[in-house]
């Protein structure tokens, strides 16, 4: 099956932009202890004059990244006449997102639960309890039934998209049936609901980036000249910016721009990077905050001043460090589970 390296460094700069993004929480509100309010100092941050976009709107990674999934989901489930077995979509789905979730739930929980007993406060997120344990442990931590975000919260995101995934394989018969007809008309159905507000949940907004991908793998099944493609992605991402910021039309017009780059993408040492990029993004988008959790709690041990998190070489320090973890979870831990469940239950 093709291989998108348009798509893999794509999806490397979108964790990267969350991570950013949460750059924020070495400091106040987020974290307690800090002398430093972010809303006042974040125009001192390192590199801001260049991130500074990225510190304030990273979080749209996220949205990026729903549709991403989408056309990544429709290359791989509608480009096949096999029949897809339940079972095999649901091992696919839990043997790559489930245990490295699992592993950073139970490390944030040590995390929290030792920082609760040595300085009687938790570190970032304060909603840790027994009841939030449990819908992360059935990875529905964002499905309605909680009270914020909790645990390892960038995991909210999966928890939506887990939903996303279900929908998509009771709908994919009809999908391969009546194509892109079809994804259009659930799209305006999303669209209707949305602006009626007869619901107010996260899904919706995961469900239209999600099938936005969805149109654009059937936009490229046309088989148009790349150009047409790449000038069309142009077009989409600076309407985006046109008026007030249109996340509906830049999330695919930027799929759809990384997706027409990929043809001049021919080096194969290129590749081999950009694959090995893409590769991390799931370890990055789970390990970061644990991360800055384990920081927090030695910089209290040993009484370091909170000025620290606004060098430059702290934050070199703490993305190349965190890049080198993600490297060996996703080789040792994340990889090797996948293949071991999948060949054990397949």
């Amino acid at each position: 099956m093709k291989k998108y390296f348009g798509i893999e460094i794509l999806r490397f700069l979108t964790s990267i932009s969350v991570l950013i993004y949460h750059y924020r929480h070495f400091f106040g509100p987020y974290n307690s202890s800090s002398n430093l309010n972010y809303f006042e100092i974040s125009s001192s941050l390192p590199l801001y004059k260049f991130l500074g976009v990225i510190y304030d709107h990273g979080i749209f990674g996220v949205h990026v990244f729903y549709t991403i999934s989408g056309f990544v989901f429709a290359h791989i489930y509608l480009s096949t006449t096999e029949r897809i077995s339940s079972k095999n979509f649901f091992i696919n789905r839990f043997a790559r997102l489930y245990p490295l979730h699992f592993a950073t739930l139970i490390l944030v929980t040590f995390l929290q639960l030792f920082s609760l007993g040595a300085f009687d406060t938790f570190q970032v997120i304060q909603i840790n309890d027994f009841y939030h344990f449990f819908l992360n442990i059935m990875f529905i931590s964002s499905w309605g039934f909680e009270n914020g975000h909790s645990f390892n919260a960038p995991i909210w995101s999966v928890s939506v998209e887990v939903a996303i995934y279900i929908l998509f394989f009771f709908l994919l018969s009809l999908i391969k049936k009546y194509k892109i007809i079809f994804i259009i008309l659930i799209s305006l159905i999303l669209l209707l609901i949305d602006k009626t507000k007869i619901f107010d949940t996260l899904f919706l907004e995961c469900a239209r980036l999600f099938f936005s991908g969805t149109i654009i793998y059937y936009l490229l099944n046309m088989k148009l000249n790349n150009y047409i493609y790449l000038i069309f992605s142009l077009f989409l991402i600076i309407l985006a910016f046109i008026g007030n910021f249109k996340t509906f039309v830049f999330c695919p017009g930027l799929v759809l721009f990384f997706v027409s780059i990929d043809i001049f993408i021919k080096n194969k040492s290129y590749q081999y990077a950009f694959r090995n990029l893409g590769n991390l993004t799931y370890s990055l988008y789970l390990l970061h905050l644990p991360f800055q959790i384990l920081i927090l709690i030695i910089w209290k041990i040993i009484g370091i001043e909170d000025i620290i998190f606004t060098k430059f070489y702290f934050l070199i320090a703490f993305f190349v460090i965190l890049i080198f973890v993600a490297n060996y979870c996703f080789k040792f831990f994340e990889k090797p589970l996948n293949e071991l469940i999948r060949k054990k239950f397949k």
